[in-house]
């Protein structure tokens, strides 16, 4: 299972920022998404081309253009890659933006941590046990071959 796009805690920034009915939801999980407009831009993209929340986004944007791709638990390393297709055609970054590594790097391990959060509930195992992150790399290599098949 993928974790929601927006933690509790981030909900809290974004709406203490005016936004509010920002989610489109529950899905059949239960999970609640960012809406997209009609054109499937982001909620939050302004006219000009700009994150109107930029300053308090969510971890899943943070990683934009990336995606996580594999996991390797045992020396706690997480794999990414451009977001393909959506990183062609991603409208709030252009060329002169830099990437920050750190940024990137952390926004990774938060989401790492959000999905063997959400694992360790589903197998109702504690976060530290092996078997929960055996189980989350898979569930990131299954959603790495399913965005597979959707882009043949």
């Amino acid at each position: 299972m993928q974790p929601p796009d927006v933690s509790k805690t981030e909900q809290k920034r974004i709406e203490e920022k005016g936004f509010i009915d920002f989610f489109d939801g529950p899905d059949k999980n239960g999970i609640f998404w960012i809406k997209r407009k009609i054109d499937d831009s982001c909620f939050f993209l302004t006219k000009e081309n700009k994150c109107a929340i930029y300053s308090v986004r969510p971890q899943v944007c943070r990683l934009e253009p990336f995606t996580i791709v594999d996991y390797d638990y045992e020396k706690n390393k997480v794999e990414l890659e451009l977001n393909f297709p959506f990183s062609c055609c991603c409208k709030g970054i252009d060329n002169e933006i830099t990437v920050h590594d750190k940024e990137i790097e952390r926004a990774a391990q938060i989401l790492v941590q959000k999905i063997l959060s959400l694992t360790a509930n589903d197998l109702d195992l504690p976060i530290t046990d092996k078997k929960v992150s055996s189980e989350t790399r898979s569930r990131i290599l299954r959603r790495r071959v399913e965005m597979a098949n959707l882009q043949l």
